[in-house]
Parts: structure tokens; sequence; C-alpha cells
């Protein structure tokens, strides 16, 4: 079996704008500003408005700017998004998100319904435990016809002593015609820099996927 790997470093600055939402929920932040760097000559913001309400709903869109090397724009990415809580838990040892979603990307000519879902538990003082899923049917508007049905789902389990964590994952994309798994392993230096390694395999291609990435973020 052929193996691959691939190293990477990526930098990503996320920034949240907070202006006051009233008395009801005084601590929210109903404006949604995120720029992003993708790569050296790939950027994005996502731009939207978060409602102090029960349900939690927001929309916006995001903008990116693809560019050659020479400066060159070569594309402009738009896609509208929008999504509601569909159910919240919070317990000092669970904690438990279900979120739907609606999203049109104008340049792909597609559109998707999205259901994400998280849940965290604090198995013992020093491990937690934490599942992810996301479920998505799509739409091909050039085709006329829905694309098909995408699925994911990782299973992280940290000890918060030392920010180490262990996650497997696996995924399932265009009605289970392609199947993927994987494994990592994440490093917190800090409280801002993650260094994280991972093996995938894809069953459209002939080997493993090994890759390396640190990244940093903070918020203001």
């Amino acid at each position: 079996m052929k193996s691959r790997s691939c190293a990477s470093l990526s930098l990503a600055i996320a920034t949240a704008t907070a202006v006051g939402a009233g008395p009801v929920l005084a601590l929210d932040k109903p404006l949604i500003w995120q720029p992003s760097k993708s790569s050296d000559t790939s950027y994005s913001v996502k731009l939207g408005l978060k409602l102090p309400m029960e349900l939690e709903p927001e929309a916006g869109f995001d903008l990116g700017l693809d560019t050659s090397k020479s400066g060159a724009a070569l594309r402009t990415p738009v896609r509208f998004w929008s999504s509601f809580k569909a159910q919240a838990i919070q317990r000092p040892a669970y904690e438990m998100n279900r979120e739907v979603g609606f999203q049109v990307d104008g340049n792909a000519r597609s559109a998707a319904i999205t259901m994400n879902a998280y849940e965290k538990h604090i198995a013992t003082p020093s491990i937690d435990v934490e599942r992810e899923g996301a479920y998505a049917v799509r739409y091909d508007a050039a085709a006329q016809q829905w694309a098909g049905v995408d699925v994911s789902q990782s299973i992280k389990v940290s000890k918060t002593a030392t920010g180490t964590a262990f996650v497997v994952r696996a995924s399932a994309t265009g009605n289970f015609k392609v199947a993927g798994a994987g494994i990592g392993l994440e490093q917190k230096l800090g409280g801002h820099m993650t260094v994280s390694g991972s093996l995938d395999r894809s069953s459209d291609v002939s080997g493993a996927i090994a890759s390396i990435n640190a990244s940093y973020s903070f918020k203001w």
C-alpha cells in the first residue's frame, strides 16, 4: 500500500465584535464577523447576525477572495447560510447541542440542508469525551436534482491536564459511494496554539494520507 504525507502550517484568526443585545441576553454577541486566511492566496470573511431569541437563529453570508501569486483576482466565492439551535442541554458534567442549517453556494450553484450534533461528557476529573456528528442533504441546481447525502462522525478523548487529545473519525459522501476513516492526535501548546497530526484513508484513493498541522487563534 502506498502512503503519502503532507505537512502544512495554517494561521487562523477568529475575531468577534460584541454589541449589547439589551437586558434579555446582555452577554450575547449579535454581530458575527470572522475573517480567516485559508492559504497565502486565499482569504474569506464570515458576516452575519445572531438574534437574541430562544432558538438562537442566525443568518449571513461568506465572502472570499482567491488570488494568484501575481495578485490578480481569480474568483470571489459568495455563500449564504442560516441556522437555528434545535436542542441544547447544559449540565455540570454534560453538554449537548443540535443545530439545523441551510446553505446556498452561488458559485457552485448548490444548496444543502444540514444538521450538526455535538456532545461532551466529563467522564472523569481528568478525561473529557466529545462526539460530533454532521449530516447534509445536498441539491445540485445545475443538474436540477438531489446530489446525495453526506455524513460524518468523530469521537475525541482529551486529557485536560496536559491538553492532549486522541481523535477517531469516519465519513461517507455521495450516498455512501465514498467512505473514509482516520485517526488523529492533538496537543495544545499554551492557550492559543494547537499542533495536530493525522492519518486518513479514503475509498477513492489508493493510499493513506498523513498530515501535520499547527494552528493559532484568538478572540477579542
